[in-house]
């Protein structure tokens, strides 16, 4: 098990460096932010400065080595428009999207994995068919028409308060507020859950020891709860320790969407000013936490199938 961890943990460590290099290529290397374009009219002498400010003025391969050396120290670079520390802005985002994430994982778990359970059980009746319609339905919804959707239909009614639409920052931050964003991003996660819980499980109780275990006389409730559950939602912890490190990384419609303040309306922001350092600094997160995430994943996933350490 240890040189298995080792081995993704190098893989890992491959994978960041090679993802930060190319962000850090499409960033830095295509276009200057600080040329003049369109309307905006800069100064040579401006240009220069702003440019030795921001070490632009460096080689591109200097440039990256040094932003990887301050990336380790927490250093994270300085925004173009509020000339604000990028981690201190990252810091200020990221509860919220970890709160988000976490809610909207709740919910695929709960919604995703019952139903799944559901329909695997009850095959070919009913249940199946309903949880088969209500998950078609789901994935065939774009996030989008959810979101603006739930925004437009349930804010202000029922026990929902108004969706505040200031900017970043403002409490208290209510339930209500998490709940709309995090059933947007779960609804299509959900039905993927389920389907893909259903197909897994209906493999599973096919197997040999599932039989088996039927013949030794073991209630049907433990069978599924103690044998097939156990190796049915293996694919289902891939898929959402995938899908958590997703969400993490900012889940940018409908952050925007909703107006939450979290990594995701930070990045659409930086995008819309050309911010290229909160840019990079929330990409790099985003493949961090994504690589991070995976390699829990698979250390989950060698523990509960053995046979995974061998490859």
């Amino acid at each position: 098990m240890g040189k298995f961890i080792i081995r993704r943990m190098a893989q890992g460590v491959l994978v960041i460096i090679a993802a930060m290099a190319a962000i850090f290529l499409a960033l830095f290397a295509i276009g200057d932010p600080f040329s003049s374009s369109g309307d905006k009219v800069v100064p040579p002498d401006t240009q220069a400065l702003l440019r030795s400010k921001f070490g632009l003025d460096k080689p591109l391969p200097l440039q990256f080595v040094i932003y990887l050396k301050n990336m380790f120290t927490g250093d994270l670079g300085i925004d173009y428009d509020q000339r604000r520390q990028v981690s201190s802005m990252l810091g200020e985002a990221l509860p919220h999207t970890v709160r988000l994430a976490l809610v909207a994982i709740v919910l695929d778990i709960l919604i995703g994995v019952i139903a799944g359970i559901i329909a695997a059980v009850f095959r070919y009746t009913f249940w199946d068919v309903l949880v088969t319609i209500l998950t078609t339905l789901a994935l065939g919804v774009p996030v989008f028409v959810l979101g603006l959707s739930l925004r437009a239909n349930v804010t202000g009614h029922f026990f929902f308060p108004a969706v505040p639409r200031s900017a970043f920052g403002e409490e208290p931050f209510w339930l209500a507020e998490v709940i709309l964003p995090a059933l947007a991003l779960a609804v299509t996660d959900a039905a993927f859950v389920a389907r893909l819980m259903r197909g897994s499980m209906l493999e599973v109780m096919r197997a040999d020891y599932i039989r088996t275990a039927r013949a030794k006389g073991l209630s049907e409730r433990t069978v599924i709860g103690r044998h097939a559950l156990r190796n049915s939602v293996i694919p289902v912890v891939t898929y959402m320790g995938i899908g958590f490190g997703t969400l993490l990384g900012g889940a940018i419609i409908t952050e925007t969407i909703f107006l939450y303040p979290g990594v995701g309306l930070l990045l659409f922001k930086s995008i819309q000013n050309n911010n290229n350092p909160v840019i990079m600094a929330v990409a790099a997160f985003a493949v961090i936490v994504f690589v991070g995430l995976s390699l829990i994943v698979d250390i989950l996933y060698a523990y509960l199938d053995p046979r995974i350490r061998l490859s």
